[in-house]
């Protein structure tokens, strides 16, 4: 089974990071000849002395580089979403740019170039922000019903929505916890927290389940939850358990057993080397297989030894002994 991993920030570092400013790209621009990314003022500046890639020393271009360069709004917006607050304190720091500096026109630039976008319009979400979320019992039955446009009011009296209000690193762990210590529900069931109809992993966060899901904000974040059996874990036995739990009450059987063949319970008894009557021995001769020997006496091939109803003799652990 594949195992997910979570890596920090910091491994990602060299795929989110400027090598002219060393700092996360701020509207990361790309070379389109070697697809190196930087910052669009740091790689705007160095062109202006050089015409080759910083990093690989391509060409970008023999006479005007920057007719190579495009920006890519999709590297930013994953930078923006995996450093925490970097789309805040940059929109920050353009709004103090441009109040500090009231003659420069900005006129001609987007609402992001100002600093007037917020978080919500942009879907960036913060480890601290609250998440509102509402959570609701997954009925298949009532699912189908719906999709059928049947029994609408049955389905709208049983599923009855739960809104809650929620940090965005909180995970779909703690949500269950919260639902088994709210609803009161017995530790042999297992509940799984559901986006539509799909379960959701233990490790994901509201905000995991933000980005994944595309959720635009214009309403809670639709969660679900359903109970189900716990799974049972199956204790394994060896095959050599079995073969002594299958051979012990035969054992206690036989010497508990009142046949005449039998030492009384009192005596010590050496019959533990002796195969029970029922039983056929093994011959010890591959060869001549109608022969076995119990303890060096040998037997009929139906198993029972030569014994006469008057005087028997037999060798029991090397001491002659009369029947």
């Amino acid at each position: 089974m594949h195992r997910t991993t979570r890596i920090k920030i910091t491994e990602l570092n060299p795929h989110l990071m400027c090598v002219l400013c060393g700092g996360y790209f701020i509207d990361a621009t790309t070379i389109v000849e070697c697809l190196h990314s930087f910052c669009k003022m740091c790689i705007v500046r160095y062109l202006e002395t050089s015409k080759y890639c910083p990093i690989c020393d391509v060409q970008v271009h023999k006479t005007k580089p920057l007719l190579n360069i495009r920006s890519d709004k999709t590297l930013q917006d994953i930078v923006y979403k995996l450093v925490p607050g970097l789309f805040k304190n940059e929109m920050k720091r353009r709004r103090d740019f441009y109040a500090e500096h009231p003659s420069v026109d900005a006129a001609n630039g987007s609402n992001e170039d100002r600093g007037e976008v917020a978080d919500e319009d942009k879907r960036i979400i913060a480890d601290d922000e609250i998440i509102s979320l509402s959570i609701e019992f997954f009925d298949h039955k009532y699912c189908q019903f719906n999709c059928r446009g049947e029994d609408e009011e049955v389905s709208q009296e049983t599923n009855v929505k739960r809104y809650l209000q929620c940090p965005a690193a909180m995970t779909v762990m703690h949500l269950r916890k919260f639902l088994r210590s709210k609803m009161d529900i017995p530790c042999s069931f297992q509940i799984d927290v559901m986006y539509e109809d799909e379960p959701l992993k233990d490790y994901y966060t509201l905000m995991d389940i933000a980005y994944i899901y595309t959720w635009r904000r214009n309403g809670p974040l639709p969660l679900k939850y359903k109970v189900r059996p716990g799974c049972k874990k199956m204790k394994m036995s060896s095959p050599r358990d079995d073969v002594t739990n299958s051979r012990k009450p035969e054992t206690e059987s036989d010497s508990g057993s009142e046949k005449p063949n039998s030492p009384p319970a009192g005596a010590p008894s050496n019959s533990s080397s002796l195969p029970s009557p029922s039983t056929p021995a093994q011959s010890p001769h591959p060869n001549f297989p109608h022969i076995s020997t119990i303890n060096g006496a040998p037997t009929k091939p139906n198993g029972q030894t030569p014994l006469s109803s008057k005087v028997c003799k037999a060798s029991v652990n090397g001491s002659p002994s009369l029947g």
